[in-house]
């Protein structure tokens, strides 16, 4: 049997870790950036794997749209390869391809969120209080539950 903390990471024990973290009282901002950019990561990974799942022939029409100037393995982009996947912006795709599905409100949700996750990562002028951060995760969670029943 695996040692717990070597089994493999799964797109839930992103948002767990970034629960985690906000359960506690008197965190350090950089704890709240983190908590922020796992967050966001688990909604990443879960509208990547229901997309894939439910929704492949959109995910595959919006990037043969968004790369139409470039040449595409259209096998590998049919068998949604995961490595080729990488060497597309997948975050800007799946907002697109949430939009294309009438999801607009998630899709924006989504998007606002990427936006929170790239200013707790890269913008060292913002202050991430524990607070708001906490409200931040929270909405996370509620978009992950919602795009997880897509």
């Amino acid at each position: 049997m695996l040692d717990e903390r070597r089994r493999m990471i799964t797109e839930d024990r992103f948002l767990e870790y970034a629960k985690k973290i906000m359960s506690q009282h008197g965190i350090l901002e950089e704890e709240s950036r983190t908590a922020i950019s796992r967050a966001y990561y688990s909604l990443y990974h879960v509208t990547g794997s229901v997309l894939q799942k439910k929704y492949s022939l959109q995910l595959i029409k919006e990037i043969q749209k968004m790369y139409s100037k470039r040449r595409i393995d259209q096998r590998r982009l049919n068998r949604l390869d995961r490595q080729y996947l990488r060497s597309f912006n997948l975050h800007r795709i799946f907002y697109l391809t949430l939009m294309d599905l009438g999801h607009t409100t998630i899709a924006f949700q989504f998007k606002n969120f990427r936006s929170k996750r790239n200013d707790a990562d890269y913008d060292l002028n913002l202050n991430f209080r524990e607070g708001p951060s906490r409200i931040i995760v929270s909405q996370i969670d509620n978009l992950t539950s919602k795009v997880s029943n897509l």
